[in-house]
């Protein structure tokens, strides 16, 4: 074979298992429980080989499959964006952000602000108290506050249900417990986890999921993948909101909330290079619905932990949480 052809078809077949690693995590994204068969037919591969690729990601520490809880059973009423100003080093800021139960996303950023934070507290005064914690910080010099009224994309969490009517027992607990120790267990360790049959841990989980209680998830851990570029972009809008939100769902975004201050919309857009972050700014750029967006690069994300803790309540005793 001429040395020339020789390098280029390489270069094919590494493009070729790079986009089937890409494909095959975007259907874990989805549902971290699909079955290994139906994605290997839908990618047109074997069982083996979704199963080495996904171990490989697991092993390599590039993903993480557990089980998102809905932010209803966690107690968690309101919700907050940050961004941080800072005037010196950013470790101390950054780790004593990852420790807060508080955040579920924590990332570097360009531009004026550092760092930013996504936050998700209880009743008042939570809030108040959380953001005194992270002004008291040492070197942080300005916090700018976004609220969310609503958060209607997010791939990786269960949005917000209102949780009307829904029980959970102590055996559900001890599902999802399990799951977030491993989102792929079988129904027979869940069971034995719960202390009930496979076949009933089939169902209590079957019910929790169609409820929207809980989402199994394979999240993607950034911080060790830099070549998977995202953004989060701030939005004013030049029409009602909901006409707005119609036409950011068309650029597939990660995340989506409506928020209240600054921006009317907070998003965050991501894609395999960068030439496909720029497009999608583009395609938001065009649409007559938006009337002036800011963007920041996520440079370095170090935490994304949405509806994980280690407390779930029920509608029924909102007031009195109980230990998962």
């Amino acid at each position: 074979m001429p040395q020339s052809i020789a390098p280029m078809r390489r270069a094919a077949s590494a493009s070729s298992t790079d986009e089937l690693r890409t494909r095959i995590l975007r259907e874990l994204r989805d549902d971290g429980r699909a079955s290994f068969a139906r994605i290997a037919e839908r990618h047109g591969t074997t069982r083996r080989q979704v199963t080495q690729i996904v171990q490989h990601a697991i092993d390599r520490g590039l993903l993480r499959i557990t089980v998102s809880i809905s932010p209803d059973l966690l107690g968690h009423e309101r919700f907050a964006y940050l961004q941080i100003a800072v005037d010196g080093p950013i470790a101390e800021i950054r780790e004593a952000l990852v420790a807060m139960p508080e955040t579920t996303f924590v990332a570097e950023i360009s531009g004026s602000f550092a760092i930013d934070a996504e936050i998700r507290v209880g009743a008042d005064p939570h809030l108040r108290e959380t953001v005194d914690r992270i002004r008291a910080l040492p070197h942080v010099r300005e916090i700018r506050l976004h609220l969310y009224e609503s958060i209607e994309i997010n791939l990786y969490s269960p949005i917000r249900t209102g949780g009307a009517g829904m029980q959970v027992d102590d055996a559900d607990r001890a599902i999802v417990q399990h799951l977030q120790q491993d989102g792929r267990a079988s129904f027979r360790e869940l069971g034995d986890a719960a202390g009930v049959s496979p076949s009933g841990a089939r169902l209590r989980l079957r019910r929790l999921m169609d409820r929207g209680a809980v989402k199994v998830v394979g999240i993607p851990v950034r911080g060790n993948l830099p070549e998977a570029p995202t953004l989060g972009v701030g939005v004013q809008v030049t029409s009602a909101v909901a006409d707005a939100i119609a036409r950011v769902r068309e650029l597939d975004p990660e995340f989506l909330a409506v928020a209240v201050g600054g921006y009317d919309m907070i998003l965050t857009l991501s894609g395999e290079s960068n030439d496909d972050v720029l497009e999608l700014v583009d395609r938001l750029r065009s649409f007559p619905e938006i009337s002036r967006i800011d963007s920041w690069a996520n440079l370095r994300i170090v935490k994304e932990q949405y509806g994980e803790g280690d407390r779930i309540i029920t509608s029924a005793r909102r007031a009195q949480p109980s230990p998962l």
